[in-house]
């Protein structure tokens, strides 16, 4: 006798602490996922909502989905139908599981592949994707010689906060905080929004030394992407230093700066390289400023000015680009998608109030 069909609970998909969530989650959904016949549509849905309930990167939650699945109906039986690509689609639904778990970095583990291995059989393609990511993904985990966390902490004063360490690169820079007033969230009365900075003390050297007769320029905003959060930061920056005194890192005294090696070239070769060599002034500090418009970015030169006095006497120039809307209110900091602008929509060729365009005016003589 066939086994009594089972329904596909969303609680599967997640751990005991987010039972309640997902019970939460799924409450506005119109369809329920109780139909054993569209197996594979469920479990594309719940890949779906896995993100809305914040277990795309519990490895429990991918577990219990594949406890869902059937065990013994899809593994190929004998020699004859391995050989045929035993069913396509029923593997394809296994891939899927597999290839969301590589998007956001979830290490299978031997429970994994113990229930691919149920489902698909020995040598079906889940099951050796699944060894695969079980060999590569622990050594791509420490690739990245500057990770983000786990769980990225809420936009706002900590993810900027976190934004201006990983631009600095350099361990000696402080990020400060510049508050004036009282700072209210919710209602934004009673002060103004907090604008955290970030200054080592090479920059303040280097500020210190620059030449009051010789402005600065207030650059922006730029946009840095913290996985899937949009932070915009702006740089305190100052013209090309002189030649006399740049820097350059790559001289060494150990290492000639030009080699001359005879090497075999044909007519083919091209040896003209077209390399477009920018050249950027010095940075001198760095901020997330909230509206970006010329009154906030004007509250952190003057909190700059308590530990570099010489921005008192040098004139500060601003090279604001779109983003920076005055109108726009207080955010801390600015998070979006960036969204394209909606395109201008033109009337047909000959419904233009009679104009035609392309076609000029006939002049008299014709």
């Amino acid at each position: 006798p066939s086994p009594a069909p089972r329904s596909l609970p969303i609680t599967a998909l997640v751990t005991a602490e987010d039972e309640s969530r997902a019970a939460i989650g799924y409450a506005a959904k119109p369809r329920p996922l109780t139909r054993r016949r569209g197996v594979r549509g469920n479990m594309a849905a719940a890949l779906a909502a896995m993100p809305a309930l914040g277990v795309e990167r519990s490895l429990g939650a991918y577990n219990g989905l594949l406890r869902l699945l059937p065990r013994g109906p899809w593994v190929p039986r004998g020699p004859v139908q391995r050989l045929l690509f035993p069913f396509p689609r029923q593997q394809e639904c296994g891939l899927q599981v597999l290839e969301q778990m590589e998007r956001y970095g979830v290490v299978p583990d031997a429970e994994t592949r113990f229930l691919l291995l149920g489902v698909f059989g020995p040598r079906s393609r889940p099951l050796r994707k699944v060894q695969r990511m079980m060999f590569w993904l622990p050594r791509f985990r420490r690739l990245d010689p500057h990770p983000l966390p786990p769980q990225l902490p809420p936009p706002g004063l900590a993810a900027a906060r976190l934004g201006l360490r990983r631009i600095a690169g350099d361990p000696g820079a402080t990020v400060t905080v510049i508050q004036v007033g009282t700072w209210r969230g919710d209602t934004g009365m009673g002060g103004c929004p907090p604008l955290p900075g970030s200054q080592s003390p090479e920059q303040r050297e280097l500020l210190a030394q620059h030449d009051p007769s010789q402005p600065v320029f207030v650059e922006g905003p730029f946009p840095l992407w913290l996985r899937g959060t949009l932070l915009s930061y702006f740089v305190l920056r100052g013209d090309p230093l002189p030649p006399h005194l740049r820097v350059n890192p790559e001289r060494s005294f150990y290492f000639p700066l030009h080699l001359e090696l005879d090497l075999e070239r044909g007519p083919w070769d091209d040896e003209d390289f077209d390399v477009d060599e920018v050249e950027e002034g010095p940075v001198f500090a760095l901020c997330m400023a909230g509206a970006g418009d010329r009154h906030t970015l004007g509250r952190w030169i003057s909190g700059l000015q308590e530990e570099n006095p010489v921005l008192g006497r040098i004139p500060v120039v601003f090279r604001l680009t779109e983003g920076g809307d005055p109108s726009a209110g207080p955010q801390t900091p600015r998070v979006g998608t960036g969204t394209p602008p909606a395109a201008a929509l033109e009337p047909p060729e000959g419904q233009d109030g009679g104009k035609q365009r392309g076609n000029p005016p006939k002049s008299s003589g014709e």
